[in-house]
Parts: C-alpha cells; structure tokens; sequence
C-alpha cells in the first residue's frame, strides 16, 4: 500500500546544478525581454514615466532573481513573474490584443524549471492583465477572452507534464515503487515533524543466483512479485521504496514496536515460493531495522545508513533474519570494511592464503579415506582470520570466485602428488560457494582442474552447503548433475540444518551427506540429536548415499556414531587442518578476475 508520503511531492525534479543552469538562462532571457519591451514602449511614444514603469514592473523581478542567497523556489517565481509579466505587457504597449501570444512562449520558456509554481503564477498573471487592460463591463468582446482562455489552457498541459515529470523522477520503471529520491524527500518531512520513524532495508537473499541461473528476465519478474508482495505486507501509511538491484526499502512512521511488527510482517511473506517460468523458487530476505531512537541525529541519511549497517549484520549471520541497528554496529562494519581490503591484498601478495588438509576417516578404525581441502588466511597484523570471517565477506565481494578457483586447482594439484604423507592421488574435497555455483563456467573449470592436473575424476569430491540449494533447487540441480557426469562426486555440506533437508534429499544428484556438526556435539547427550543422526545414516543407506559426520572430538561421539552405522567422520579427534608436508614455498595467489 502507499499513502500520502508516496503522492505528488512539491518542488522540482531537477537536481541543484541542472537547476542553476537553467535558472541563469532563464532569467538572462527575461532581462533582454525586459530591455526589449521598455525599448518598444519608448519608440512606441507612450512616455519616460510609462517606460520606466514597464522595466520597474518587468525587469525588477528578473533582477532580484539573480539573488543567490534567497530560496530557489521564490527565485523561479519571481523569474517566471518577469517573463509573463512582459508577454503580458505587451497588449497595452501594442495595442494589439494578439501581442498575448508571446505569453505562450514566455510559459514554454518557463517550464525549464519543471516546478509546480509555474501554473499559477502564469495565471495570476493573466487573470489579472485581463482585468486591468482588457475588461471593460458591458463593451467586453467574447473574443477577448481566447488569449485568456489559451494561456489557461497551455497552463493546463504544462501542470500534467509537470506531473509526468515528477512522477517519473520518484518512480522505479520495473516495479512501480517509488526510488531513493521519494524515500529521502519523505523522510525528511516526517523528520521535521518530530514523530518517530524507522526505516527496514530489505536485501534479497540468493537473487544473483536467480538472475545468473534463469537469466534477467526471470530476475525482473521475480523483483516485481517481491515488490506486490511488500505492497500487500505493509500497512495503510507505510512508503515501499526500491532503492536498485535487488535492495528495497520500507519507511514506517512509528516507533520500535511498529517497525519490528512491520519487519516480521514482511519476512513472512517471502517466505513463500515464487513460480518462475513453471519452477518455484524461494527467495529470502535479509532485513535491516533503524529508528530514530537509535540514531546519533535525526537524519534520513543517518537512518539509511544504519539499516544498511543491521542489513549487513543480518547477512553475514545467516541470511533470512531481522536484525536491528544498536550502538557499535557501525564499527564493525568499518571493520568488515577494512578486512575487505585486506583479503583483496592477500589475494595479490601471495604468502598470506595456504590450503590446508583435515583427514576423513572410516569408522570404526580411523584409516583415513580422504582429506577436505580448507583455506586458511594468516594476516600479517590481525593473525589467522577464522574463514566464518572472510568467507562471507569474499563472497559478497564476489572475490570467492577467484578464492575458489584458486583453492580447487592447488588441491587437485596437491592430491596427485598425494596428501597425508601417502603417496597420490589422494581422495580430496573442495567446498564451493553460492557464487561459484551459479557462474555458467564452473563446470568448465572443475574440467579444467581435472585434466590440468591429472587427477581422476572420481578422487575429487565438491561440497556444498544444504542453505545454498534452498535458494533454487531446480537450477543448482541442473549445474550438480553437470558436474557429476564429469565423474565428481557431490557432498551436502551441513546436512540437517536446512528446513526441509528430509524432503528433497532424494531430488538432489549427490553422493554423500554431511551432518553437520551441531548435531555431533550432543550426540553423547542422546536425545533429538542422536534421534535425527540416526533418521540421516537411515535415509542416506537406503540412498545409496555415504555419510560423513563433522566436527567430531571425543570418543564418546565417535562411539554413538560407529553404533549408530555411520561410515566416515572428520574432526579434531582425527586430526587438525594442516598444510600438505611437502609445502616448502608459499603456495601462489590467486589470480583476481574481473
């Protein structure tokens, strides 16, 4: 829904520097005018005391117009009085009631400014030189009124254009929501009158991967339906503005309480899938929440930029979640910042990034069946950055793309000359992003690594997360099936987090389960854990599919697990992540791709 915040605003749609230029044309015109017709009632011989008169009435308006320190918008009107003031003037000076036609230039000249302010004062201007040089009561001619009458209707045409006009400099084209500048000009006002406001940005969760996967036209459908679906979620009052890509914003006057109701609102009604050319897909939303109770000063900006900041905290923790601004937050996001920087140097340097291996085993004997390649970063001043770190922020900074390619090649390099001390090729997993999944050329990468470095197909295993099928199952299907033609055995990462992992797990081409570790930590507790490990290692079998359990650390799991029939584990009880033995040298860097 959209209330007054989101109608016709006042003003101009021209920004300040476009204005100025215009203005100083504008008003140059309507003094070589007020020159001209001062001139014209001079030759014309109606007298110094009338000529002075006609430049007083005509030209001081266009010299106080040129006043830089008063408002612009009484400067437009007073440049806008000087100009129809002159068309006007020159009926009496003529003598000639068709000299009124020059006032539909004055207007055409006028509607530079694209400002409402135009219309009426170019019809004061005309009702009121019909009064005083025209009208006489009961000798007044009908056709007199026609230059009247064709001014109010030019006036009528400019006001609709200038309706046009502003409505197209506050509206997004694709999905019919108002844009930043609405957003702002909203803001403000509300701002002014003291209320309480909060703001929502709203980042949507996976669309790259839509828009990559199914091509832009699927990602603008899928835009306009998360556009109707904030319409329909907010309340009566409330402003839904699209800021670009896939960001929108909510503008909500009230306080915390509001905001948030209006915050779970809206995230419950993405929930729901979207039919995208017969295919659904869900599409989730990270949510950044800012009221003025929290903000250092009463700002538009400074809300914007504090929902920005919550709407980057709720991504890097797992996406899909409402996360209101609090004191601090922007520190660590200058922070983040800065980690960016630093990764996109490491990237350069070379000596800061290195692969190392953490051994899978079999159970019950602990004979190691493979190794999962991890990338680790040593930084010269901060030490080792933990990957729940970088990673995330590789990924929105799409470097993952060139982290991964970079960490594929160096652990297929790695595992034909073996790993662990044994001689290769060696089993290996690679993990793999959202990002590099939905680039069309992975497949030919993971082809590439192969044959570059010799290792067979089948030794290679590539890991993705559940959360990251979620986003479209169909399209990341597509891709894994591709990929396992090659020969390449899939694993899902972090099995078991996911809301709907039971349900799909038959639909997806892969050939090991991970359970993620969460639930390993309380197996030795029993309970739901060991419940669902044991409904996983059930489902998996009777897929055809191995489990491996992560993250496992005592012996008591490792027995719960062995009794339970899981295959293979990792952990710290096997062994921690470390370099290859046979790494004497830094191992490269990756080559940033734009």
């Amino acid at each position: 829904m959209t209330s007054w915040l989101g109608g016709r605003l006042t003003g101009t749609s021209l920004a300040t520097a476009e204005w100025q230029l215009r203005h100083r044309w504008v008003v140059r015109a309507a003094l070589v005018q007020a020159l001209a017709v001062g001139a014209l009632t001079a030759v014309l011989g109606h007298g110094p005391a009338r000529t002075v008169l006609v430049l007083l009435l005509v030209g001081l308006p266009a010299v106080l117009a040129l006043r830089a320190g008063w408002p612009a918008r009484l400067r437009t009107v007073l440049a806008t009085l000087s100009l129809t003031g002159g068309a006007a003037a020159l009926v009496p000076v003529t003598g000639q009631g068709e000299a009124f036609s020059w006032m539909l230039l004055a207007i055409a000249v006028c509607a530079l400014y694209r400002d409402r302010v135009i219309v009426p004062t170019a019809v004061v201007v005309a009702v009121v030189d019909f009064a005083v040089v025209v009208y006489r009561p009961g000798a007044t001619d009908p056709y007199d009124l026609l230059p009247v009458v064709a001014t109010l209707l030019v006036c009528l045409v400019h006001h609709r254009s200038w309706q046009l006009a502003e409505d197209e400099a506050r509206t997004d084209p694709l999905t019919g929501l108002g844009n930043r500048r609405r957003l702002a000009e909203a803001a403000a006002r509300l701002l002014r009158q003291g209320e309480p406001l909060g703001v929502l940005l709203l980042d949507l969760d996976g669309f790259q991967a839509v828009n990559d996967g199914r091509g832009h036209l699927a990602g603008d459908q899928l835009l306009v339906e998360v556009a109707d679906r904030l319409r329909a979620g907010v309340r009566t009052g409330d402003l839904v503005i699209r800021l670009g890509g896939d960001e929108f914003a909510v503008l909500v006057p009230g306080g915390p309480a509001q905001t948030a109701e209006v915050a779970r609102r809206l995230q419950a009604a993405m929930q729901v899938p979207v039919p995208l050319t017969g295919r659904p897909v869900t599409v989730t939303a990270s949510i950044g929440v800012a009221t003025t109770g929290t903000a250092a000063r009463r700002d538009a900006e400074e809300l914007l930029r504090n929902a920005d900041v919550a709407m980057h905290r709720a991504k890097t923790t797992g996406r899909n979640r409402v996360v209101e601004f609090v004191a601090g937050m922007a520190d660590a996001v200058a922070d983040r910042a800065a980690l960016a920087e630093d990764l996109t140097a490491a990237m350069a340097a070379g000596d800061q990034l290195a692969v190392h291996y953490q051994p899978v085993v079999t159970l019950p004997d602990g004979v190691v069946h493979g190794h999962e390649a991890l990338l680790r970063w040593t930084h010269p001043t901060r030490g080792a950055v933990p990957p729940m770190q970088f990673i995330p922020i590789a990924e929105q900074t799409g470097a993952v793309v060139a982290l991964g390619t970079w960490v594929l090649r160096r652990a297929t390099r790695d595992a034909v000359a073996g790993l662990g001390g044994e001689p290769g090729p060696s089993k290996v997993a690679v993990n793999v992003s959202a990002v590099q999944l939905a680039d069309e050329g992975f497949v030919g990468e993971v082809r590439a690594a192969l044959a570059d470095s010799g290792l067979p197909a089948d030794r290679l295993v590539l890991e993705v997360t559940e959360s990251l099928l979620a986003d479209d199952l169909d399209a990341a299907c597509d891709r894994l099936q591709a990929i396992r033609d090659l020969g390449v055995k899939i694993a899902i990462d972090d099995f078991g987090t996911g809301y709907s992992s039971l349900a799909y797990l038959r639909r997806l081409p892969a050939d090991i389960v991970k359970i993620d570790r969460s639930f390993v930590t309380d197996l030795a507790r029993g309970g739901s854990a060991t419940t669902l490990v044991a409904s996983i290692v059930e489902l998996s079998r009777s897929l055809a599919l191995d489990v491996v359990a992560e993250g496992v650390e005592t012996d008591a799991q490792r027995d719960v697990l062995t009794d339970l029939g899981c295959a293979y584990a990792q952990g710290y009880l096997f062994g921690r992540p470390a370099p290859r033995v046979a790494d004497p040298v830094p191992q490269g860097a990756p080559t940033v791709t734009a």
